[in-house]
């Protein structure tokens, strides 16, 4: 025995000892028929079968009686022979019977004249990465379903509440109405007693106008049915607007307005009602939570591309672990003039609600007993919704 043939032998006899270790992989050849030659540790570990017990046996015994009447065994190692190799994943089946999810690389064997002599096949057990990929498979689809009925749920939910709230308003302004005609005397003098009870009455139903007033514009926003009617206007204007229309509220609180302008604002491209709305929202509420004789600076400022407005108050402020629920839907910050104030938590969801669709941002900061802040920013020219 010459040196070359003495170290090929121990070359393949290495070769041998590490296929036979591999206990991962199920490694074994075939002849060219498709009979079992060989069967390392790991096909026995993985499949039960003994090298004594399947070696000479078809390899189409590993395969589901469905695959064998497809005569997918068949299939794999023509289709082998054809291409050079063929990577295929199907359930075969165990010594036991239990089936499992196999990933298999069959490859053809060629000589030297391009003669087939047989096959090499490596086949892991990938059962369990197939049971997660088809546990979470299920569970797109139902979180698709989910999906699907959340979206059916919500625009029942907006059409009920749209239907409920224009219903709602109807008789209620028709109240308002006939209410304020018995205050301004067109049914005779009333008594004391009776403009107290109607006052009040009057004023509770004010509330109900509000609040079906919010909630039909929240319903409209939540549905994607507010399109912006914009122009250029100017931003002091507004706020001027909204702070005369407010005057009463201010001097029944003996409360302070300043407003600055650190330099002028150059009119902004925006839904001039819807912002209006959003501002006197906000100079509303730093009204009702800030204290008799307090104060309320609005500031305007032009930075960058955007116009800026602070309203900052002296009121009872926000504790920081509430701050991040302050735009949450029916959300109202308990505090001790919240019971005073009363609302219905949607003033301030709606507000960043109308602001996002300008593509601007709303944020706030606030300390307890020391006052609270909102900016807020808004492109200035025309940019597409």
């Amino acid at each position: 025995m010459g040196p070359q043939r003495e170290d090929r032998e121990k070359d393949i006899s290495k070769y041998q000892l590490m296929v036979d270790s591999i206990e991962i992989y199920a490694i074994f050849l075939l002849d060219p028929s498709g009979y079992i030659e060989t069967w390392n540790s790991g096909a026995e570990s993985i499949i039960g079968y003994s090298p004594d017990e399947i070696i000479g046996k078809h390899i189409s015994m590993l395969y589901t009686p469905t695959s064998i009447k497809a005569k997918e065994p068949d299939k794999e190692l023509l289709r082998a022979t054809q291409n050079g190799h063929v990577e295929d994943q199907d359930w075969l089946v165990k010594k036991d019977g239990t089936r499992f999810w196999a990933s298999a690389v069959t490859t053809a064997l060629f000589n030297d004249h391009g003669n087939l002599i047989g096959f090499a096949n490596i086949t892991r057990d990938i059962t369990d990465r197939k049971r997660s990929k088809d546990a979470l498979i299920v569970a797109n689809k139902m979180l698709k379903y989910q999906h699907v009925e959340l979206e059916l749920l919500n625009s029942v939910k907006d059409e009920f509440v749209t239907l409920a709230s224009h219903q709602l308003r109807t008789p209620a302004t028709g109240i308002k109405q006939f209410l304020g005609m018995l205050l301004e005397g067109y049914a005779g003098t009333l008594t004391e007693q009776q403009t107290t009870f109607i006052q009040k009455a009057y004023d509770s139903n004010e509330r109900q106008i509000d609040l079906v007033n919010s909630l039909l514009r929240t319903a409209q926003v939540d549905a994607g049915k507010v399109s912006l009617n914009k122009s250029f206007v100017s931003l002091r204007s507004i706020v001027n607007d909204v702070i005369e229309g407010l005057r009463d509220v201010f001097e029944n609180r003996n409360q302070t307005i300043t407003i600055t302008e650190q330099q002028p604002v150059a009119d902004i491209y925006i839904d001039e009602p819807r912002i209006r709305m959003a501002l006197e929202n906000l100079i509303d509420n730093a009204s009702k939570y800030t204290d008799e004789g307090g104060g309320i600076t609005i500031s305007l400022n032009e930075t960058r591309g955007y116009a800026e407005i602070s309203i900052k108050d002296t009121g009872v402020g926000i504790a920081q672990h509430d701050i991040k629920h302050v735009f949450d839907k029916f959300n109202r910050i308990p505090n001790r003039l919240s019971e005073i104030v009363g609302g219905t938590g949607l003033g301030l969801y709606w507000t960043k609600k109308i602001i996002a669709l300008h593509k601007g941002t709303i944020k706030v900061n606030s300390e307890l007993d020391v006052g609270t802040e909102f900016i807020v920013k808004i492109p200035k020219g025309v940019v597409r919704v």
